[in-house]
């Protein structure tokens, strides 16, 4: 079974008490700051954040990072890139997508000429949506080496960014990533959105956190899939470019960071 056949397809799936459980505990756990739990939970060298102290160069910008793209193979048909980069394209924001190997779908590969022609950047999310945290070096290069192949394939250049699928992350990984000279990006504003069906309470998590230097995430959305995030992501885009942020990609903000 698919990780994400546990999820909520449509807003419906969930009661209405399941799904006020899921915000009070995501609330409660966002509490604890996004900045602090990932500098805790992985290695030094993992991409989280920039904190504009330190790296003034990133003060009005923001990187917003999109995972699971483009459609999954669960789901023929099914693909949003078209919607989303009209979206990003309305708010003027280069993003970041962070491919799985699996989720290369014809339907989306055709649109890929114009996603690069826009500015926004390719980047390895493996090849499956699954954890890989338990996985030997070897395996977990394969699968990371296949999913550079799917990418090249549809005739992008890999960002030199990977992301972990389900934020679970191991030495093995790690070691396997500098073998490749691929960094680790995590995030500092996500609103479990994958779980939690609701655009409006996806934004105004993010939008309670986000700040100069911050990395956003939200899933990419497929028709009968995660599509509450098409909305999210407008709403979201909305409220940053009222903050005064423009939205970039991680490569971009990381540049703004060293200069």
């Amino acid at each position: 079974m698919l990780i994400r056949n546990k999820d909520p397809r449509r807003p419906e799936d969930l009661s209405a008490l399941n799904l006020s459980l899921r915000k009070m505990g995501w609330s409660l756990l966002s509490a604890l700051g996004g900045r602090r739990l990932v500098r805790k939970l992985y290695p030094e060298k993992t991409l989280c954040f920039f904190d504009a102290k330190q790296h003034p160069g990133v003060t009005g910008y923001v990187a917003f990072t999109i995972d699971d793209a483009f459609c999954g193979e669960d789901n023929p048909g099914g693909s949003m890139l078209a919607d989303v980069l009209e979206l990003l394209g309305e708010y003027g924001v280069r993003a970041t997508f962070f491919v799985a190997g699996t989720h290369c779908d014809e339907d989306s590969a055709k649109l890929i000429p114009e996603l690069l022609a826009a500015g926004h950047e390719l980047a390895n999310h493996n090849l499956e949506d699954r954890p890989y945290h338990l996985e030997t070096k070897e395996d977990f290069l394969k699968d990371l080496d296949a999913t550079e192949a799917a990418i090249t394939h549809l005739g992008a250049k890999t960002a030199p960014w990977y992301r972990a699928p389900h934020a679970k992350f191991s030495k093995a990984m790690e070691g396997a990533l500098e073998e490749r000279d691929l960094s680790h990006v995590m995030v500092d504003c996500f609103a479990n959105d994958t779980a939690i069906p609701d655009p409006n309470f996806i934004c105004q998590t993010i939008l309670n956190s986000v700040c100069d230097g911050s990395i956003v995430l939200i899933h990419m959305p497929e028709k009968n899939m995660r599509e509450w995030n098409l909305q999210a992501m407008r709403d979201t885009l909305s409220g940053i470019r009222q903050k005064g942020l423009q939205a970039v990609t991680v490569s971009e903000l990381v540049a703004k960071a060293r200069s």
